[in-house]
């Protein structure tokens, strides 16, 4: 099976239109990782805030276009377009919205987990250098409650007290997601080979670093937690994502070969059996 897996395209940012290549019509599949429309963001106090979705024409008519090539077009939200997903791919017949679902496709199981807020990356927010077990957000609040000299059923101090509220919302966050993406995961036949089709990649690679010029979190990994576990504890063929532009790229992460597809760009990647190939494709027209 070959696939076309789609980077974050961000239509209508400083007028950008485009549409598919002519020779995309070769491909089994499309996969597109989110952020297909794109949002004005502004500063306040230092911190990003979304405003309004610009490129809602362009990306309903681009996933007309794509609907056009008559073959599945499987797509989850982004961060920037979630609010509006739903509404972009509106009167298609061949996209499919696979966030928070599965869908067969030639004896692979896809499963599906995109945005749901502006500010995505690690459910869990902690300084990722000082943290020996990523892995654990539970431990890791163990650990931050035993250099404070306290556990949880001492009385915290009003400073700390406040963090570990924002931590639980975390830690509840991780949770459904992690529930989430394994729950759809486990519901593949035992013979089904299994892709996760998602907007964030996977936590502490090489494909979810942000660059050290970009305020208040340049420097740290801002990928999902809950992804990278499943594919530590289940076998997945293959993972496509986006996010992070400046890390477009091919990582192993525990034996699953992950795409990164980054900004504007298109990949083929080929699937047979266990091996998974990716190579560059034709870019969308202008």
């Amino acid at each position: 099976m070959q696939l076309l897996v789609l980077g974050d395209l961000h239509l209508g940012e400083d007028g950008f239109v485009v549409d598919p290549h002519p020779s995309w019509d070769r491909f089994d599949a499309v996969l597109t990782v989110g952020d297909v429309a794109h949002s004005r963001v502004t500063l306040t106090d230092g911190k990003p805030q979304q405003e309004e979705l610009v490129g809602v024409e362009e990306a309903r008519v681009f996933f007309r276009r794509l609907d056009d090539l008559g073959v599945p077009v499987l797509t989850v939200p982004g961060n920037h377009d979630y609010r509006r997903h739903t509404d972009l791919i509106r009167g298609t017949t061949q996209v499919r919205n696979v966030h928070r679902e599965t869908c067969a496709l030639e004896g692979y199981h896809v499963v599906g987990l995109g945005s749901e807020r502006f500010d995505d990356g690690p459910e869990v927010r902690y300084d990722p250098e000082a943290v020996a077990e990523a892995d654990d957000p539970d431990a890791w609040l163990e650990r931050t409650l035993d250099r404070a000299g306290c556990s949880e059923a001492d009385a915290i101090p009003a400073e700390l007290g406040d963090r570990i509220g924002e931590f639980e919302s975390q830690f509840a966050t991780y949770t459904d997601r992690y529930e989430t993406l394994q729950s759809l995961v486990t519901e593949a036949e035992a013979s089904a080979r299994r892709i996760v089709l998602t907007h964030v990649p996977p936590f502490d690679t090489s494909l979810d670093r942000i660059t050290k010029s970009v305020p208040r979190i340049g420097g740290r990994h801002w990928g999902s937690i809950a992804l990278k576990n499943v594919l530590i504890r289940h076998d997945i063929s293959f993972v496509a994502c986006g996010h992070i532009h400046e890390r477009e790229g091919v990582e192993t992460v525990a034996g699953t070969t992950c795409l990164n597809a980054g900004s504007r760009s298109a990949y083929a990647v080929t699937l047979e059996g266990e091996d998974v190939s990716i190579t560059d494709v034709e870019s969308p027209v202008e």
